[in-house]
């Protein structure tokens, strides 16, 4: 495997209650995560010896607290991170323990706010729901959880599901992005659409059906943004008038065009 060329810290509170901390990163221009909540972290540096010391070393930059190594308690796969502009990144994900929430000193060029989010509040079905981001489209909808009025999604949001392993448990996991995006196209049938071309495979594995008629474009949004609902079989949902677009859990993706599909 390719060495992670990021890395960043999860600090896992188990004091009364337990909780993990997360910072509102900071509105820059070119950052594919401005405004985003994340883990404290970043770019690994020549310096750092390994991946943990560019964990340790962010979290101290960003949140002004220095952790020891022996505080790491597991190390979790190395993960893709998915950029708007640019290639992937390679992201080392730590968990640190520490027995208490500790106060943070911000590094307002990196950071905005910082805050203990409650475990239980994660672990909370209804309060994870697809739904708009800003910067995107409101027919574009990404799974995630509100907090303080901004939405968690994305790189970090994915982080969190699998660890609390509220993902899809199926072997292989395509099967739960297909069977959410049959239950796009029931839906849209039960809306006076009709089935004019099956699932079909297109070239890059990506599966295309077709209906007769115009999808309602609020009526998909509105049915597939319940709570608790289709969060965990959904990396994104794309509702216009000419199609729908399900990307799956793996990454791989369904389109049910109305009308004619493209030619490839």
């Amino acid at each position: 495997m390719t060495e992670p060329e990021a890395a960043v810290a999860m600090v896992q509170a188990h004091g009364e209650r337990k909780s993990i901390l997360l910072i509102r990163r900071a509105e820059r221009e070119g950052d594919s995560w401005s405004g985003h909540w994340s883990f404290p972290g970043g770019w690994r540096h020549a310096s750092d010896r390994d991946p943990l010391c560019t964990a340790i070393r962010e979290l101290e930059e960003e949140c002004g607290v220095r952790l020891a190594r022996e505080q790491m308690d597991r190390a979790l796969t190395p993960t893709l991170a998915r950029r708007k502009v640019g290639r992937y990144v390679l992201v080392a994900p730590f968990v640190f323990h520490v027995d208490e929430e500790f106060a943070t000193v911000l590094n307002p060029g990196e950071a905005v706010e910082a805050l203990w989010v409650p475990l239980s509040l994660l672990l909370d079905p209804a309060r994870h729901a697809l739904r708009p981001v800003p910067g995107r489209p409101p027919t574009l909808l990404f799974p995630g959880v509100v907090l303080n009025r901004v939405p968690l999604w994305g790189f970090t949001y994915r982080l969190i599901t699998d660890w609390l392993e509220l993902s899809p448990k199926r072997q292989p996991i395509e099967l739960a992005g297909f069977e959410a995006a049959g239950l796009v196209l029931q839906f849209l049938l039960s809306q006076g659409l009709t089935e004019k071309q099956g699932w079909t495979d297109r070239p890059e594995g990506v599966k295309c059906a077709s209906v007769t008629g115009v999808i309602p474009v609020d009526a998909v949004v509105t049915h597939f943004s319940q709570p608790g609902q289709y969060f965990t079989t959904m990396n994104c949902l794309e509702v216009r008038p000419e199609y729908v677009r399900v990307v799956g859990p793996a990454w791989e993706e369904y389109f049910i065009y109305a009308g004619e599909e493209p030619i490839a």
